[in-house]
């Protein structure tokens, strides 16, 4: 079955069940509290229902209006789009896909969590004459697998991996297996090889090695991909071509900022990527990304909150994390990294520290390598 809605999981912070406050408003054009996947405010900030240009959708059983402010206005314009009198829903749930555009469906797998928000987003474009293309099976879970290839009635014909973290690239295999036992057919899995710098849970092989600019068609449906190391050095984002859209894996997410953990990760990288998207965007038009992780972000191609404008905040909130970690460790040499973080992100929660530390280090690492930092020791 396909829909438009989502359920609340318990973990999502619109859930009255949830108690988790957090301290700044949300915007779907700035990336929140840095690293804090699933306690931020995934739907509105305070002042939405008033404000603007509004559109309405069901959440938790209530109607809303939300603004392009909103960081889930993104995935209301997109479908508003599709079709104007359609109501979304915006409970996020595992059981059933989520119709975005006529090609593309989304279905999220039930790991929920810090680091991965309300789960992995599986992205499932084509249709049932051309066969689909699978974007990030997800992780290790049976239910999930199933209901991948039950929603493709064994049409797959190519599984992509942006990248090869547990919460991404492991159902492939399974996913191919059961294809083959149950629909005569192994769909190949693509994607890049993992590095030496991988862990252990995130080393992958793929059948086929994908390469720059490289495109994968089926029927009407053509994915350019794009090579952006930074989170990960095997990571990738996808371009759907005829629709002017961005599959941008853990690269660009809605909700809050990437994880750069090297040595896998790497900042310096990272902050390329962004702009190399943020060309690619400009170059085909795109209005809207579709996260891993949380709602659709952006807008039409030239209006507030587009693509090209989603990214730029998110890299201007980088280059500005950046500098306060810089003013931080300079004021304070013979710190450690446990002070510094205390200081360099006093904006988010310190339960969330432990994780930030990974990102302070890649950004220390960035600093270094620019000259910015000689003598600091970590």
């Amino acid at each position: 079955m396909v829909r438009a809605t989502q359920r609340l999981h318990p973990l999502d912070p619109n859930n009255p069940l949830h108690s988790t406050h957090h301290p700044h408003g949300v915007s779907q054009n700035t990336p929140l509290n840095p690293l804090n996947d699933s306690v931020v405010d995934l739907t509105h900030s305070k002042s939405s229902l008033s404000n603007g240009n509004t559109r309405p959708a069901l959440l938790a059983g209530v109607v809303r209006s939300f603004s392009e402010q909103d960081n889930v206005y993104g995935e209301l314009a997109l479908i508003n789009c599709a079709d104007p009198d359609l109501l979304p829903h915006l409970d996020w749930q595992s059981q059933e896909t989520v119709k975005l555009l006529r090609n593309v469906q989304r279905l999220t797998a039930p790991n929920p969590g810090l680091m991965t928000g309300p789960g992995t987003n599986t992205y499932i474009v084509g249709d049932s004459i051309a066969g689909y293309i699978v974007i990030d099976p997800g992780p290790l879970n049976d239910d999930h697998i199933q209901r991948i290839a039950q929603v493709c009635a064994g049409q797959i014909k190519m599984i992509v991996c942006t990248h090869s973290h547990a919460d991404h690239s492991p159902a492939a295999k399974p996913l191919q297996i059961l294809c083959q036992q149950s629909y005569g057919f192994a769909p190949p899995i693509l994607g890049l090889a993992s590095k030496s710098t991988a862990r252990a849970n995130s080393e992958f092989t793929p059948d086929q090695e994908l390469t720059e600019n490289e495109r994968l068609t089926l029927g009407e449906h053509t994915l350019r991909v794009i090579f952006t190391p930074g989170h990960a050095a095997n990571h990738l984002c996808l371009v759907l071509e005829e629709d002017g859209l961005l599959f941008s894996g853990d690269h660009v997410l809605n909700g809050s900022t990437t994880i750069v953990d090297p040595p896998d990760g790497h900042m310096g990288q990272y902050l390329h990527s962004l702009e190399v998207l943020k060309g690619l965007c400009d170059q085909y038009r795109i209005g809207y990304i579709f996260p891993a992780h949380g709602y659709v972000l952006g807008n039409e191609w030239g209006r507030a909150g587009a693509a090209t404008e989603v990214i730029e905040h998110l890299y201007q909130h980088r280059l500005k994390r950046e500098a306060k970690i810089y003013a931080c460790v300079t004021s304070h040499p013979n710190g450690t990294i446990d002070d510094w973080v205390r200081v360099a992100y006093d904006d988010v929660q310190p339960s969330v520290w432990p994780i930030a530390k990974r990102s302070l280090t890649a950004h220390l690492e960035h600093l270094r390598e620019t000259g910015k930092l000689t003598e600091i020791t970590y």
